[in-house]
């Protein structure tokens, strides 16, 4: 009998200790294969420490200006309490009024800029509010070579090119030929990430910068995609592409077909940018690959150590309610030790949180530590406006033109004038009824146009998507 009370007690103890009920949240993903199973991994672990939390995952494809079955879901009111969403979005799904303000949850938790890396947290507001706490920061990009390859066409395996002079040059070096012209290997393809991001690389490479803030709370800024360094950056790219004919070039990686015949991992490409995920893909489809990490070579005056930061955040849709229950999930994810750390060493995704045990583990690497070292001296993300996606649909068309079009040394500063006035029209335009719609919610009379030229009228938005 003595027995029987005590575990009666025992078991009464434990039943009151446990959560009379569990609160589910949805969160949102935009990644299948082993991204998505690990990420699984990480919120089974959030799960075992928050035990009257569950998680109920879905997946939701994304693109640069839009997640169709979220913005349904918001506009029907059946969203999820979670999202991923771009940091390159953000401004532009904030100022669609996709997104809850999160300012006062993020000020109690005591999180702020010197908590992650500034360009990172710097994509997660807009207009002065907080829309999203980081999750991920990616160093875009490091340079990587074949170090055999280099053997073979008599380079130094430990010696980079240290200038962009040079790295045309190795290039050169590394290209071979077959007997009809045929490229069976190439140099180096500086668009491995698409036009719109190549522009971004070799902009900042060049020392230039695509847009200036605003100041004092303002929301418009001023469009700079002409600036005379991405003219140069533009041109630069131009003479490298003509040199071997970009249509050749691009076809290497359009034929390459599933991700275990990426053109770097054989043998195809003597040097190539990459992402910190790849070092992973590096180790299942190229496991005897003998290559190096390093930074990308400037111009004379261009950035040392250059990139620029992108990754994804953690938002909650408005029309959801801000609970305390999807707060938590987002601080615990994006800001505490053990989530970082797991998502460092389970995805190899660097954390946006800067005291993340995980760059303990991989500030020494002789690979990983590249990244690591391109993260802590990156000024830039991509542009913090509410048409990001727009810009990076004219950059992606601008360089094709300039690639794809007659050689002519005026041409990159016509194209990228013309792309500044049709993103600075467009800002004007989305920043122009985001007050309208403000000053409506509000009760109030009409704001002011932001600008002179939303005074005159609202301009027609350019064809090409955006906000």
């Amino acid at each position: 009998m003595t027995v029987l009370l005590a575990l009666c007690c025992l078991l009464n103890s434990c039943e009151r200790q446990a959560p009379s009920t569990i609160r589910t949240i949805t969160l949102w993903y935009p990644w299948g294969a082993d991204l998505g199973k690990q990420l699984k991994q990480i919120v089974g672990e959030f799960e075992r420490t928050h035990p009257g939390i569950h998680v109920e995952l879905s997946f939701a494809s994304n693109n640069l200006t839009s997640s169709q079955k979220l913005f349904l879901a918001i506009a029907g009111g059946v969203g999820p309490d979670v999202t991923f969403v771009d940091g390159q979005q953000l401004a532009e799904w904030a100022a669609r009024g996709a997104l809850a303000d999160i300012t006062e949850q993020v000020k109690r938790a005591n999180l702020g800029p010197n908590d992650f890396w500034l360009p990172r947290w710097k994509e997660s507001n807009f207009g002065g509010r907080t829309y999203a706490l980081p999750w991920g920061a990616d160093p875009n990009f490091a340079l990587v070579w074949n170090k055999t390859a280099f053997r073979e066409v008599g380079l130094d395996p430990e010696h980079p090119p240290q200038t962009l002079d040079q790295l045309s040059e190795y290039a050169r070096k590394l290209t071979k030929l077959d007997s009809t012209g045929h490229i069976v290997r190439i140099g180096f393809v500086p668009w491995e990430y698409e036009f719109n991001n190549c522009m971004f690389t070799f902009g900042y490479l060049f020392g230039g910068d695509f847009y200036r803030e605003p100041k004092d709370g303002a929301l418009i800024g001023k469009v700079t995609a002409n600036d005379p360094h991405i003219v140069a950056a533009m041109n630069w790219l131009d003479t490298y592409a003509r040199e071997y004919d970009v249509r050749r070039m691009t076809s290497l990686k359009e034929n390459a077909g599933a991700l275990a015949n990426h053109p770097f991992y054989v043998g195809a490409e003597g040097m190539a940018l990459m992402h910190v995920i790849q070092m992973d893909q590096m180790k299942k489809y190229a496991p005897t690959m003998d290559f190096g990490v390093g930074f990308l070579p400037p111009p004379p005056g261009g950035e040392e150590k250059s990139g620029w930061v992108g990754g994804w955040s953690l938002a909650i849709p408005r029309g959801s309610k801000v609970s305390d229950e999807a707060f938590e999930f987002i601080r615990w994810m994006c800001a505490s030790p053990e989530a970082t750390l797991a998502m460092g060493t389970t995805m190899t995704q660097f954390p946006a949180f800067k005291n993340s045990p995980y760059y303990d583990t991989i500030k020494n690497d002789p690979k990983l530590g590249v990244y690591y070292e391109i993260l802590k001296n990156a000024k830039h993300a991509r542009t913090l406006m509410p048409v990001q996606g727009y810009l990076m649909n004219l950059l992606d068309r601008a360089l094709q033109e300039e690639l794809y079009g007659p050689r002519d040394p005026n041409r990159a500063k016509e194209i990228l004038d013309r792309v500044t006035e049709q993103a600075q029209a467009r800002l004007e335009h989305v920043v122009g009824r985001l007050e309208r719609r403000t000053a409506r919610e509000e009760g109030e009379a009409p704001a002011e146009p932001a600008s002179a030229n939303a005074a005159r009228q609202e301009p027609r938005p350019p064809a090409g998507g955006g906000a």
